[in-house]
């Protein structure tokens, strides 16, 4: 007799099946036992067919198997269960009994015989028909849904399919005790696996995979057929680790695992995809072959080879494989270094191209404009990526998992637009053949919308929390799609259910960033690396490989903190790099920089480019940046008549998503981090000035902390517009802005210091704009006024706007003296300080808080920084030390009475170590020349050397005039 299922075919299935999972297995251990003990003593023998029957069918078929014979209303296990044609009797049955026997569903019939008789010889009866014979007669009588024949002397158990006689699965009792026979027959006919009342069974799954599933064929297959079926397993996935594919055949023909992927090359000791790639040749991103090939492939009849062979390439291609390193006999290289200490054929080795191996280019992918939802996104056009989310919008077609991550990645009605989309494609895949991948994905996308959804308030939202809480990805791994993928597919799923990929490619990041800290330290120190990997390079391949698993899969992943912070960690690492002048990289891909504007956070950014002036970008990626700022900044208006901007509320009605709006807003701070880094030329920079202003014309949602990245920017950048653009953002800025909201207060800072440094002739006419941003300054009481940033406007104006700014801070004073604001009056402007009695009046204050828990200055906290400002100031506009003002300060310690007056200090209780704490030009330039200063740096450099302090008497106080 044949098996139904071979020994092959289970072995794929059945390794990550355990017996441990199986209830009461310890007890089902020792029934078997039991029965074998009688049935080898020779008591079950020697009983009649009837004493022993009814025990065997609740031991075997219910305590062991499971089949719950003992509730009062429904049961699985049912002796004697009458025919519905002819009132004929099997043994047993097994399915779904009721005291009602008219909505009996049965599924099985049982004959059993006592263990003398053989079960394929006829029986003394009138029809002379064999136990078998007699068991498929019942299954035709039991109401159409009986699947299954079972037969059993005790001795023997067998299950047949009702429609083939031929086959069958055989268990002998006595073999019952081996784990694996146990293990084989739990698996495939224990009550949880054989039967269910709804659904197709785990076992009537498997048994249609038997036609389909040809494990092994018995003529002769070609590689590139070897190469694709094993490939078309995995079609489901848009990307497959690499170094997993280099670990399933038939690119590894050992039983072992092994490490031959390195750097997008695939490297493998099969002969026969050497003997391929032989024949194979990429010419003008079109495969060809050799005669010799094209021969072989008629001769052992492969069909579509040439179509076979771009898939898989293409499939390889995705999965960051561009190469194939194929060995012609590794055995010879092996016995070549058998001498050599760590050789291994399981790792990559080195080997003579042509004569040993053979490495061909496989590449096929052509660079070219993708207009996916993801690139969309990338490119940071909401409005198209939008649009097409909204035509989207209840028509079936779009239930696709691109759709999906589409609304994730917007955060569309707070995440509930995506779990409509998973759950009809769950409905639509579940229990069809070839969607087991697909299935899984989306299960696991579902659980990943659990901290997501919680943002959704409506009244269906703990449904959907329940719904989410109960996925169980283990149960559709291992009993939903268990017969639906093969072995290899299943190991890949649940690493993926596990992370296992990103946790390596995390271990990875973190070992290569380690090295790049530690090489920059090394050249710091004046040290020199002569070899080793390239760490960037490196660094940069981890992340593509973490991209395109959770991108390429359309895994709702990168919104969690992991994915951030390992995105954070490798642009730190490429940024270490840089800054390592000698070795490190020369410039960045413009892909690094879009994922750290879409990933890290703007304060994270800003820190990790905190001592980086300049950054270089490959090829065109300042121009593709400058693209997505325009992107961004239009999609966020449409044009209305006279080109005047009015809201997009496709746009505006995502906003109110706060997850995506904090994205939204990010993602504009980041911009301006990056590009006020970049080398921009003038007339690239044109085309984003009028959609940049209409954007700030339009926008509702920006923060003070995100419009200062922009500020930051026109301070730096300030060149790349005209002045009529500054002024018309100073315009926005000023007639956008009221009393308590400081949102546009360092853009109405920022933008005269870029008129002063950039356009240092331009003055600012215009009256009534001043006049209302003073206006803004006040609230609608008229008690309170801020003017502060509204000093550095004094620098740029013309006289008479510079007369309407000073009459309202003269008021302001007279009102109401802010030692903050006078301060920062005669610091960034030219406001007379000897006005009227205002620095008698500062100075006065400034006594009164010093020291009176303010924040302390310097690393040796010789004072705090009210004072500290206020030396400041005197340095500044040099003030005479002698002025009666200065006569004020009581309780100064030694360091502050020599910085209020130097020129009449003690210098024998001067200590040179103060002036490391004295860094600033200004203070320094007006102490420069003091002979007391340099004796006693001098003697200070000859008790204990100081770099800062050595540095400062190089140059202030080292040549000195006699």
């Amino acid at each position: 007799m044949q098996p139904i299922f071979s020994d092959n075919l289970l072995s794929h299935y059945i390794s990550d099946f355990r017996l441990s999972s199986v209830t009461n297995i310890r007890r089902i251990t020792l029934l078997i036992k039991g029965l074998v003990e009688e049935l080898e003593s020779g008591k079950i023998i020697s009983s009649k067919e009837e004493e022993i029957k009814s025990r065997f069918l609740n031991y075997f078929f219910g305590d062991i198997l499971g089949f719950n014979y003992g509730n009062s209303r429904k049961w699985q296990l049912r002796e004697e269960k009458k025919s519905v044609v002819d009132g004929t009797k099997p043994d047993a049955a097994l399915g779904y009994f009721f005291v009602d026997y008219t909505c009996d569903d049965v599924r099985a019939v049982i004959e059993i015989k006592s263990a003398n008789i053989d079960l394929d010889e006829k029986q003394s009866r009138p029809d002379k028909q064999t136990p078998v014979d007699q068991a498929f007669g019942y299954a035709s009588k039991t109401g159409g849904k009986c699947k299954w024949v079972i037969v059993s002397n005790i001795k023997e158990i067998r299950f047949y399919p009702s429609l083939d006689r031929a086959k069958c699965q055989v268990f002998f009792l006595k073999d019952l005790v081996n784990e694996n026979k146990l293990k084989e027959l739990l698996f495939l006919f224990h009550k949880d696996k054989f039967i269910k009342e709804f659904e197709k069974s785990s076992t009537d799954k498997l048994f249609e995979q038997v036609k389909v599933i040809q494990l092994k064929d018995d003529k002769p297959i070609h590689i590139i057929d070897k190469i694709y079926n094993n490939l078309k397993r995995f079609e489901a996935f848009g990307f497959v680790d690499p170094n997993y594919i280099t670990t399933i055949f038939p690119f590894n023909i050992l039983e072992k695992h092994v490490w031959h992927y390195h750097d997008r090359n695939l490297f493998t000791i099969n002969h026969e995809v050497y003997e391929l790639m032989k024949g194979v040749n990429i010419e003008n991103e079109q495969v060809t072959f050799t005669d010799e090939l094209q021969q072989e492939f008629t001769s052992s009849n492969v069909i579509d080879a040439k179509h076979k062979v771009e898939w898989s390439f293409l499939f390889l291609n995705h999965s960051l494989i561009d190469e194939i390193s194929a060995i012609k006999d590794y055995k010879q290289v092996e016995e070549r270094n058998k001498r050599t200490i760590g050789f291994s054929h399981r790792h990559r080795f080195h080997f003579k191209e042509g004569e040993e191996g053979i490495t061909k280019n496989i590449r096929l992918i052509k660079d070219k404009t993708c207009d996916c939802i993801s690139c969309n996104y990338r490119s940071l056009d909401f409005n198209r990526l939008l649009s097409k989310l909204k035509a989207g919008e209840g028509n079936e077609n779009y239930n696709t998992s691109e759709y999906a991550y589409g609304n994730y990645l917007t955060a569309s009605n707070n995440f509930k637009t995506t779990y409509n989309i998973y759950k009809a494609i769950e409905r639509e895949v579940k229990g069809k053949q070839g969607k087991g991948v697909e299935y899984f994905l989306i299960k696991q996308n579902i659980k990943l919308l659990h901290n997501l959804a919680l943002d959704y308030q409506f009244e269906d939202k703990q449904t959907i929390m329940d719904d989410i809480k109960s996925v169980d990805l283990d149960k559709v791994i291992y009993d939903e799609i268990e017969f639906d993928v093969d072995k290899d597919v299943k190991k890949y799923l649940i690493d993926i259910k596990e992370n296992i990929l990103i946790y390596k490619i995390q271990d990875e990041i973190e070992e290569i960033t380690f090295k790049i800290e530690k090489l920059k330290i090394l050249y710091e120190n004046g040290g020199k690396q002569f070899s080793g990997p390239n760490l960037p390079n490196n660094l940069e391949h981890q992340y593509f490989l973490l991209y395109l698993h959770i991108n390429s899969n359309y895994i709702i992943y990168d919104t969690f903190i992991r994915y951030k912070a390992l995105t954070e960690k490798v642009f730190k690492g490429l940024v270490t790099s840089y800054q390592i002048s000698e070795c490190g990289i020369k410039s960045f891909n413009e892909f690094f920089l879009t994922e750290a504007i879409l990933h890290v956070s703007p304060s994270s950014l800003q820190e990790i480019l905190r001592k980086v002036e300049n950054l270089k970008v490959m090829d065109d990626g300042t121009e593709k940046l400058l693209e997505k700022l325009n992107n961004f900044t239009t999609s966020v208006f449409k044009e209305g008549l006279f080109s005047d901007p009015y809201e997009n509320t496709l746009i505006s009605e995502q906003l109110n998503n706060h997850r995506f709006k904090y994205k939204f807003k990010n993602i504009f701070a980041n911009l301006f981090i990056v590009l006020s880094r970049l080398e921009i030329l003038k007339e690239d920079f044109n085309n984003c000035i009028n959609p940049l202003i209409k954007f700030l014309k339009i926008e509702k949602e920006l923060a003070w902390f995100d419009l200062k990245e922009f500020a930051n920017f026109i301070l730096r950048k300030g060149n790349l517009f005209e002045e009529k653009d500054l002024m018309e953002i100073l315009k926005i800025s000023v007639n956008r802005d009221k009393y308590g909201n400081n949102k546009y207060t360092d853009l109405i800072k920022t933008i005269p210091k870029a008129l002063i440094k950039f356009y240092p002739a331009y003055k600012i006419d215009n009256a009534k704009l001043v006049k209302t941003a003073i206006l803004n300054c006040s609230s609608d009481n008229g008690n309170n006024a801020s003017y502060m940033y509204l000093v550095y406007l004094v620098n740029a104006c013309n006289d008479n706007c510079k007369q309407i700014l000073f009459s309202t801070f003269e008021n302001y004073l007279d009102e109401k003296f802010s030692s903050e604001f006078y301060e920062s009056l005669i610091r960034n402007s030219n406001f007379d300080y000897n006005l009227k009695n205002y620095f008698q009046i500062y100075s006065e204050i400034t006594n009164q808080h010093k020291g009176g828990g303010a924040y302390k200055f310097g690393k040796l906290e010789l004072t705090d920084l009210v004072f500290i400002n206020y030396i400041f100031i005197i340095y500044k506009l040099n003030i005479d030390f002698k002025r009666i003002e200065l006569k004020v300060f009581t309780n100064l310690n030694e360091f502050e009475t020599w910085l209020l007056n130097p020129l009449e200090f003690d210098y024998k209780k001067f200590k040179a170590i103060w002036l490391t704490d004295l860094k600033d030009k200004i203070i320094l330039d007006r102490l420069k020349g003091n002979l007391n200063i340099t004796k006693a740096i001098n003697k200070q450099l000859k008790r204990e050397f100081n770099p800062i302090l050595a540095e400062i008497k190089y140059k202030y106080f080292n040549k000195i005039k006699t």
